[in-house]
């Protein structure tokens, strides 16, 4: 059988891997063990490792994750996730080691797997988010792996401009692995999903998942000063997906809680699952904030996405996102913007019906 080692360092890369673990499973050829760390195993972000083991998956879990956010503590976290991880490797032999995205507990769990000489496999790989240091790692990631499946042909392009060229034919598009099940997920009507969450979804209601933005810190306070301005000009309902846990992500999360306790329009939630988000995306009026989410999977389910700051920009998107500064006016004009709009009908640019058929036979290969 070919070993498997999947990392996952949270919810956002775990919720996208989904449909790829399952796949994956079906065939008799592959031996798929889950290795859980970063904010999975952190009982302030929701100890997301549960959701793993209730989905019956077999994981390990690796304790990485340092209780500060600052600036010196993701340096030191990233230099325990190498040494713990080393140790790991040691132990432990793989056919290959998938990865995905561009978090820095990737990259240091990738990192330490190069003196073991394990084979790599990057998902999502050459994409640019201009507001985020993820890029250096993203970009890291890709120079230090041996096959690539990209989310477009623009990253495809993008990461043959990194590694060697001989390596050239180990770049697949294989579009977005979120969005290679979506027809058979299960999304929760307005009812099941108040009984699930205990919000009604069938009052208008804005999606908000905001991260911080790691290049300009400074713009975070600003960000998140207009977006509460806006909660409390606006009638709408708000329903908060709190954030990862980047670089002083918890003031994001503090001033969150504390507007809920404040107002009962809005209601925040570590972690809805990957059927709960996707039913928050296909039954809310629209998603804003500055997730990686609303430029890949949102217009798959019809929802429009008002992109604050900088943290995504430089990414390719659909033709249902538009980027705006942080001005709780702007987000006024968006929201009567979008009522005449109605539902996004267009397509979407990540979507690649044999995704998952692409990256499975390229692993059979090793």
């Amino acid at each position: 059988m070919i070993k498997l080692a999947l990392l996952t360092c949270g919810r956002s890369d775990f919720s996208i891997y989904y449909p790829l673990i399952k796949h994956l499973e079906k065939s008799p050829k592959f031996n798929i063990r889950v290795i859980a760390f970063g904010s999975h195993i952190s009982n302030y972000h929701g100890y997301t490792v549960k959701e793993i083991h209730e989905g019956g998956f077999e994981c390990e879990e690796i304790a990485t994750l340092l209780s500060s956010d600052s600036e010196d503590s993701i340096s030191f976290s990233m230099g325990a996730t190498i040494i713990r991880f080393a140790d790991y490797w040691k132990h432990n032999s793989f056919d290959w080691v998938i990865a995905l995205g561009d978090r820095y507990e990737m990259f240091s769990a990738v990192a330490s797997s190069v003196p073991f000489n394990f084979k790599v496999a990057h998902i999502h790989g050459g994409e640019k988010t201009l507001g985020a240091i993820d890029n250096a790692f993203r970009h890291s990631i890709t120079a230090m792996s041996s096959l690539h499946f990209t989310s477009c042909e623009a990253h495809a392009n993008r990461v043959k401009n990194i590694i060697e060229t001989e390596d050239q034919n180990k770049v697949f598009n294989s579009g977005s692995i979120a969005l290679s099940d979506i027809e058979r997920i299960e999304i929760y009507n307005p009812r099941q999903f108040k009984d699930s969450f205990n919000i009604d979804l069938s009052k208008k209601t804005v999606l908000i998942t905001l991260h911080p933005e790691t290049k300009n810190p400074l713009n975070n306070k600003k960000i998140l000063s207009e977006i509460k301005k806006y909660i409390n000009l606006s009638k709408l309902q708000f329903l908060v997906t709190l954030p990862n846990n980047d670089t002083n992500g918890s003031f994001i999360r503090e001033e969150m809680l504390s507007l809920e306790k404040n107002n009962h329009r809005v209601f925040c939630y570590d972690y809805l699952g990957v059927n709960g988000y996707f039913s928050a995306m296909k039954h809310c009026f629209f998603m804003l904030g500055n997730s990686s989410s609303g430029i890949i999977e949102a217009a798959s389910f019809g929802c429009w996405v008002l992109n604050v700051g900088n943290r995504q920009r430089g990414r390719v998107r659909s033709e249902n996102v538009f980027d705006c500064e942080a001005s709780s006016k702007d987000f006024l004009e968006y929201e009567y913007k979008f009522e005449k709009l109605g539902a996004y009908s267009g397509e979407n640019i990540f979507y690649n019906p044999n995704c998952l058929t692409i990256i499975s036979r390229e692993l059979e290969r090793k």
